[in-house]
């Protein structure tokens, strides 16, 4: 199954009549084409909420310096900064079967990196 998000916000619940124990979050971009000629170092990042929709301590918060969890449930496969790579430029993997009970939710944002400068 392929969901492809593409609004700010957009949400996607697994919990409802699947049985999904794995996931992987992927992004891709080219540089950019149409104004500015600055390329994007786009970073995937995802928060692990408990159910007061925070993050119980840094740990919780996996990103390109911080690449993996230490329950083994979700892992950053590494930092792509020019969106040069063939295929998938930056991925997460998502193991439901590893998260701690604690984790009620994955939260996955896509930042810019020093977005103001690259205009």
């Amino acid at each position: 199954m392929v969901v492809e998000l593409v609004k700010r916000g957009q949400r996607v619940d697994l919990t409802k009549g699947t049985n999904v124990n794995k996931i992987e979050v992927a992004l891709g971009w080219d540089t950019n084409r149409y104004s500015g000629g600055h390329d994007f170092d786009l970073d995937v990042s995802v928060f692990l909420l408990n159910s007061d929709s925070k993050v119980r301590d840094d740990s919780d918060f996996i990103f390109y310096n911080n690449l993996k969890h230490s329950s083994g449930g979700v892992e950053h496969t590494g930092d792509e900064r020019t969106g040069a790579a063939s295929g998938d430029d930056e991925v997460i993997k998502v193991d439901f079967t590893r998260i701690p009970a604690h984790i009620e939710k994955l939260a996955f944002v896509v930042t810019i990196h020093d977005a103001a400068a690259r205009k």
